[in-house]
C-alpha cells in the first residue's frame, strides 16, 4: 500500500507538473506535457522511485529526461509512427537495468541507440535531413504546429541566456502562405517560384517566431526584414545577414537550425 501511494504521487507529478516541487523536474515534466509525450511515464515512474530512494542524482534524472525528449522529438521529426512506443516503454526500465545497473543514464543511452526499425532513435544525419527537407507546419493540425513552435522555442532558448517570452508569439512563414504569390516574391524565388513555394513553404527553414504576424502577413521580403531585424528574438538575428529569400536561403537557414537542434536534442 505504501508503494502504491508513492507511485500514485509520482504519477500525479508527471501528469500535473504544477504538483512537482523541484523546479528542474517541473521544467522537464512541463516540456513532455507540451509534446503530449506521456507514453514514457511508465518508465519514469520507476526512475522517480530511484531518484526518491537517492540512488539517482537530480543531474542524472535531468539527463534521462533530456534523452527521452530527444528520442521523441527525433522520431517525430523523422515521421516514425508512435505505435511501437507502448511496447518500448513497457520493457525499457528492465532493459536499462540489465544494460548498466550502476549507471542508468549510460544504460538508457545504450539501449535507445541499440533500437532498430520501428523503435529506432534517429541519428544526426537523418534528423537534420528531415529538418531541412520535410514540411513540419500543418494547416490542419494545431497539435503539430504547437510542436513546431516548441521546436523553435527550444532552439531560441539555447541561443541566449536572456529569456524572451515566447508564449504570446506565433509561427510566421517568411515566404508567405498566400497564393498566388505577389510579383515581388515571384521575382525573388525565380522562374520555378511555384515549385519552390510548394516544396519549402512549411519547412522549418521558412518558419520563425514573432508577435507581428498580422503586420508581416503577405508583405514583400524587404518589409519583413525591417521587423525581423529589429526583433528581440535571438532566432531572428539570423536575418541581419540575409538580403534575399529563396530556395537556397531557406535551405541554408534550415541547415543552421538543424546544427543547433542536434545539440538541443542529443543522441
Amino acid at each position: 500500500m505504501q508503494n502504491l501511494i508513492k507511485f500514485t504521487n509520482y504519477y500525479l507529478r508527471l501528469n500535473f507538473d504544477q504538483e512537482e516541487q523541484e523546479p528542474k523536474l517541473k521544467h522537464w515534466f512541463h516540456r513532455l506535457k507540451k509534446l503530449d509525450f506521456t507514453t514514457c511515464h511508465i518508465f519514469l515512474l520507476n526512475i522517480y522511485y530511484e531518484y526518491e530512494a537517492k540512488r539517482l542524482s537530480i543531474q542524472d534524472f535531468e539527463k534521462i529526461l533530456q534523452y527521452l525528449e530527444s528520442y521523441f522529438v527525433r522520431r517525430w521529426i523523422v515521421g516514425i509512427p508512435t505505435r511501437a512506443l507502448g511496447t518500448t516503454f513497457n520493457n525499457l526500465y528492465k532493459q536499462v537495468k540489465e544494460k548498466n545497473p550502476e549507471n542508468l543514464v549510460d544504460g538508457l543511452r545504450q539501449v535507445l541507440i541499440s533500437f532498430e526499425k520501428t523503435q529506432v532513435f534517429p541519428d544526426d544525419k537523418l534528423f537534420c535531413q528531415h529538418i531541412i527537407n520535410e514540411p513540419l507546419y500543418n494547416n490542419k493540425s494545431s497539435t503539430a504546429n504547437e510542436r513546431v513552435k516548441f521546436l523553435l522555442e527550444s532552439i531560441e532558448q539555447s541561443l541566449s541566456k536572456e529569456r524572451v517570452d515566447t508564449l504570446p508569439m506565433s509561427l510566421e512563414h517568411i515566404m508567405p502562405q498566400k497564393s498566388p504569390l505577389r510579383k515581388e516574391w515571384q521575382e525573388m524565388l525565380g522562374a520555378d517560384y511555384n515549385k519552390a513555394h510548394k516544396e519549402w513553404l512549411h519547412t522549418l527553414g521558412n518558419l520563425t517566431l514573432t508577435q507581428y504576424n498580422s503586420e508581416l502577413s503577405n508583405k514583400p521580403f524587404e518589409e519583413k526584414l525591417k521587423i525581423l531585424r529589429a526583433s528581440n528574438v535571438t532566432l531572428n538575428q539570423y536575418f541581419r545577414k540575409v538580403d534575399v529569400w529563396n530556395e537556397e536561403e531557406i535551405k541554408s537557414r534550415a541547415e543552421y537550425l538543424g546544427n543547433i537542434a542536434i545539440k538541443v536534442w542529443p543522441r
